[in-house]
């Protein structure tokens, strides 16, 4: 087998994460926040965009009848082991093919971080090992993948981390979460295809 990829994260930003999603921050200026709660908080809206490409249980015209209604889960993630080795094996990408899924960290300090791994579909509906990507983020910003993004389970590093999610699910495994592993790529059964450098 030849020698593992190795990808360094980059900070992310709103321009170098927008193929994937969207990153939810607080605005640093924004001409549409409004002041509310009796004057005593600030509120901004719409900073991702939240998609849900399953059909309305209402929807007569529904092209794919086999596809269930989905709602919206709110669910915690906690992430309390951090990862503390100097490089990441990435073994496994996984998407959600009708569903955008925003992760946001709850009393983010912005003395954590975790890594975001993002890869391209391929013609044969499986992630691109050649395309790999790696964003760090500070544990105040929250992402939001659109559907069908090929991307790794959070890797958090330094300290624990919970987020706050939301997907769109319908209880039917495959249609709420596709996983990809890259036995083949890697040349053993669960194998590492690609290494992210952490530190």
């Amino acid at each position: 087998m030849s020698a593992l990829s190795v990808i360094q994260p980059v900070p992310i930003t709103n321009e170098n994460f927008e193929r994937w999603g969207q990153v939810v921050r607080l605005p640093d200026a924004d001409p549409n926040a409004v002041q509310v709660n009796q004057g005593t908080a600030q509120k901004f809206s719409h900073l991702a965009e939240f998609v849900n490409l399953r059909p309305a249980s209402t929807d007569t015209a529904n092209p794919n009848p086999s596809l269930l209604t989905a709602k919206a889960n709110i669910a915690i993630f906690k992430c309390y082991k951090p990862v503390a080795t100097p490089q990441f094996e990435i073994k496994l990408l996984e998407r959600h093919s009708y569903s955008s899924q925003m992760f946001m960290p709850m009393g983010g300090d912005g003395n954590g971080s975790y890594i975001v791994v993002t890869a391209e579909n391929g013609p044969d509906d499986r992630p691109i090992l050649s395309t790999l990507q790696a964003f760090r983020c500070n544990n105040t910003l929250g992402i939001n993948y659109k559907p069908n993004v090929w991307h790794h389970p959070m890797i958090v590093i330094e300290k624990p981390v919970q987020f706050m999610t939301i997907t769109h699910e319908s209880g039917v495994a495959l249609e709420d979460c596709e996983e990809y592993w890259f036995t083949k790529e890697s040349g053993s059964e669960g194998g590492a295809a690609a290494l992210i450098q952490l530190a």
